[in-house]
């Protein structure tokens, strides 16, 4: 930890150091602001894009990131009940370790797993989520940002350099259902020297003993056991504008949980004891400038820790538990720079390097690995563009090495991976799009998948895939009645080869991971945005999605699943957002729904996730005071006709439930 504290000290100390300021007198570029939260028109992008702002996702009763993405299409999320349970993201049927996550600009990274466990991220201080099927809609990015195959980019309140000098302190409460309690807090504040700092912290917890229908009967009602969860998370922003187009941005960010694992409800009994403790630190620090030669420049460097503690007192081995003490880091280096060659024309480089290591520390851990990782890797953009034309594309090149203090090392990786994506505007006068892109990725195994004890397999090739998409979008001029008008629609083709699973070696207490699988999955996912004009102080919106997914087996025609559809891929699935505001007063409700999935083994009748559909309602006042401040109260209804259902089998999620909050804000 010393060296955590040490790390954040350091670059702490970068942000706060003065900067010459000679370097401002070369600089000609005026109003262009960096860093910029400006939403993306999801219409002209030349691959599919979908995205929330902070007032959608105020309405969406979700108190995660990983709640609230289940409303993008194409989106599944393997939820294992609970009110803490671990929530990971799959887009397109293509598993959740092809799924990358940025934060703030800079990519998330878990080397270990190769998931991001979204459920961790609350929605309190987020701006912005947008998901991204190919990568971010910018042509001056770290190279890490192509090396998925879609990106969830996040964007927290932090601080930003375009306010004017002042200060903002915000307090929250929520409490609800199942002893959930939720209080947080910011403050921010910008001096006249630009130099602007905030702070964001928060606290949750719940019990999560919601009641749930028995599976044999359907009548006798029991409650989730080992469901509870607590959790603490701390933000600190800070950023220097040298010139508008000169800027620092640092952020710290703390995040420690212990949460209960809920069991399966099989024949009456839910019984678990498992334990899973986290903690998770990372600081990062950007530099990102803008020359007068037409030359942008982007920097940006990273640490991170995390320590994860699993605990199975009840397991059935030799010493009468099951336990896995696992350490993480991650350093991470970036430089970014692009270059307009002409109005229309513009060309990227990006290099990255970045080290992961892994040490386990428990009871088991004599024989395991403990492997280092070194990525290098480098990009090269192109991005042609004028008002009803654009092409994008890019080559990736990655070379991974390892190492590892005891077994077999894996060997290492060079692999290029291209990209290309175009979109144009067929006639001049009609807002309509058609857009079209081809992406070749791949995603290295984990350490667990390399090294796991008993399971690893250090011999794994990478998992590749090829992602093609033509889709089309329109989006409407105001007319008399409709403000806004978007529409989307993607057919998608993606193919994967070299698949990652895990499979009996011997008997079914002794499993290895190897490269088996194929699958492809033939989609579509369709968007709708209206908004109409306010009328007598009514303001009105909708959105709504939905996603076919035939996603396949084709590992092994003569397997009896051949060409059966992937575990836990719904076919049909959607989504409808009603958004209503009247003077001070906000309504929405929300419907999610999945059509029926299969769980792993044969598409027999007891394999069957059967099909749900949930309805959410809240309602909210907000009170402007004195002075720029703001009192605001909400209550949220989920689940409205307390419906019964799972997302993962036999781990049923809560019925009806609420919460109300208040919140209270100053600015000066």
């Amino acid at each position: 930890m010393k060296k955590i504290y040490f790390y954040g000290f350091i670059t702490g100390c970068i942000v706060h150091a003065p900067v010459s300021s000679n370097a401002q007198l070369t600089d000609t570029l005026k109003d262009i602001r960096l860093f910029s939260k400006i939403p993306i028109d999801i219409t002209t992008t030349t691959s599919p894009v979908q995205q929330l702002n902070k007032n959608e996702l105020s309405k969406l009763n979700s108190i995660s990131v990983a709640d609230a993405v289940k409303y993008f299409p194409g989106i599944v999320v393997k939820d294992y009940g609970g009110i803490g349970g671990l929530k990971t993201v799959s887009v397109r049927s293509l598993g959740a370790n092809h799924t990358g996550v940025m934060y703030d600009g800079v990519m998330l990274g878990d080397a270990q797993g190769g998931q991001i466990d979204l459920g961790r991220f609350s929605l309190d201080n987020i701006e912005s989520i947008q998901l991204f099927n190919n990568q971010p809609a910018d042509v001056l990015l770290p190279a890490r940002s192509y090396a998925s195959a879609s990106v969830i980019a996040l964007s927290s309140g932090g601080v930003r350099n375009t306010e004017l000098p002042g200060t903002e302190l915000s307090i929250k409460m929520k409490t609800g259902s199942f002893e959930f309690i939720n209080p947080s807090f910011y403050f921010k504040k910008r001096s006249w020297k630009n130099f602007s700092t905030g702070i964001n912290a928060e606290y949750q917890s719940a019990k999560g003993n919601y009641p749930f229908v028995d599976y044999e009967t359907g009548l006798a009602k029991n409650r989730r056991s080992n469901s509870d969860i607590r959790t603490y998370r701390v933000e600190y922003d800070a950023a220097y504008e040298v010139s508008d187009s000169n800027q620092l941005k640092f952020k710290a960010y703390y995040y420690d949980s212990k949460r209960g694992l809920p069991g399966a409800v099989i024949l009456y009994n839910d019984y678990s004891d498992q334990r899973l403790d986290n903690s998770s630190f990372f600081s990062q620090l950007s530099w990102q400038k803008d020359f007068p030669s037409k030359v942008r420049l982007l920097i940006s460097s990273k640490y991170s820790a995390d320590h994860k503690y699993y605990i199975d007192p009840s397991y059935q081995n030799s010493s009468g538990k099951l336990e896995n003490d696992f350490y993480q880091k991650e350093f991470y280096l970036s430089a970014a720079a692009a270059y307009k060659i002409f109005p229309s024309l513009s060309v990227s480089y990006a290099i990255d390097y970045f080290i992961n290591t892994l040490k386990r520390t428990d009871a088991f851990a004599q024989n395991f690995a403990n492997p280092d990782r070194n990525n290098f890797l480098n990009n090269l953009s192109l991005q042609w563009k004028n008002k009803r034309f654009e092409i994008d594309g890019n080559l990736l090149h990655s070379y991974i090495t390892e190492k590892v203090e005891r077994g077999t090392t894996a060997n290492n990786l060079i692999e290029l991976t291209p990209a290309f994506s175009a979109s144009v505007q067929p006639i001049r006068k009609l807002p309509l799009r058609l857009r079209a892109s081809y992406k070749k990725i791949f995603r290295a195994p984990s350490f667990d998948d390399l090294y796991y004890t008993n399971v690893g397999n250090s011999n794994l090739r990478p998992e590749y895939a090829d992602l093609y998409n033509i889709g089309v979008t329109i989006k409407s001029d105001p007319k008399m009645v409709v403000e806004e008008l978007m529409l989307t629609s993607d057919f998608y083709y993606n193919r994967v080869k070299d698949k990652i699973l895990a499979v009996p070696r011997q008997n079914l207490f002794q499993w290895t991971t190897l490269n088996i699988g194929r699958a492809e999955t033939r989609g579509i996912d369709a968007s709708a945005h209206v908004r109409f004009k306010k009328r007598r102080s009514l303001e009105t919106s909708a959105a709504f999605s939905y996603s076919y997914q035939k996603a396949l087996d084709i590992s092994d025609a003569a397997a009896a699943l051949y060409k059966t559809q992937l575990p836990y891929t719904p076919v049909h699935s959607g989504s409808i957002s009603l958004l209503f505001g009247f003077k001070n007063f906000s309504f929405a409700y929300n419907i999610l729904s999945s059509a029926y999935r299969y769980r792993l083994g044969d598409p027999g009748p007891e394999n069957v996730v059967q099909g749900w559909s949930t309805h959410d309602v809240s309602v909210s006042y907000c009170l402007a005071l004195k002075k720029k401040s703001q009192f605001k109260i909400i209550a949220e209804a989920n689940n409205i006709y307390n419906v019964q259902y799972e997302i993962i089998k036999y781990y049923p999620m809560p019925r009806f439930n609420y919460r109300v909050g208040i919140s209270i804000s100053f600015k000066s």
